[in-house]
């Protein structure tokens, strides 16, 4: 197997591991925005799992195969989303990361926060709902791929079960709680399985991306 296929085949599971290895990093402060070395390990794992979730973006879009007309354009629109996603992650946690260097304490790291989501266009884009059209994205590549049969029902489903399950615990309870947590293990088992294809033989040697 050559590196890229290596490291699209790891990204199905990499990705998913670093969201939850962030929040076990992130139990010692409970989640809340204090600066320290928790605070930096916890976000550096979620750093490279959004990297690791670019990866896996393009992976899923090559598991689309040889497709055409409005199949291919909603592979194409899907993977662009996801991307567009994937960057408004990579930007939060940079501001993150930059926050918790440059404050003293939680109170200035809060402050610094705040006004960074108080630029211009920068809440919106890069928090809600920039942040979140990554995981829309993954539901919708899921279920094109169990269309496409090129991913099982199961797996896109298991997929689909993870990220609800952490949108839901989200948006009522915070990322922090357990089921978020829970979530983000649901959905590391269904791109595990996603990155197996339908038949468990993982990707392709080569992966077409274009019809």
């Amino acid at each position: 197997m050559n590196p890229a296929s290596r490291l699209a085949q790891i990204s199905f599971t990499a990705g998913p591991a670093a969201l939850l290895a962030g929040w076990f990093l992130l139990r010692p402060v409970h989640g809340a925005a204090e600066p320290g070395p928790w605070w930096t390990a916890g976000h550096l794992a979620w750093l490279a799992g959004f990297a690791m979730f670019g990866v896996m973006t393009f992976a899923m879009r090559g598991l689309a195969g040889p497709v055409r007309g409005g199949r291919r354009a909603a592979v194409e629109a899907v993977t662009v989303v996801a991307l567009f996603g994937v960057a408004a992650n990579l930007a939060q946690l940079a501001i993150a990361l930059h926050a918790g260097f440059a404050a003293a304490d939680g109170g200035q790291m809060r402050a610094l926060l705040s006004q960074a989501r108080a630029f211009p266009g920068i809440e919106p884009v890069v928090y809600t709902p920039g942040a979140q059209l990554f995981f829309f994205a993954v539901l919708a590549m899921a279920a094109i791929l169990a269309v496409l049969r090129r991913v099982t029902v199961v797996s896109a489903g298991i997929t689909a079960a993870g990220v609800v399950l952490l949108g839901v615990a989200t948006l009522q309870e915070g990322a922090g709680t357990a089921l978020a947590a829970v979530g983000m293990a649901v959905m590391w088992l269904g791109t595990l399985l996603l990155g197996r294809g339908p038949s468990g033989g993982g990707l392709p040697a080569t992966t077409p991306t274009r019809a």
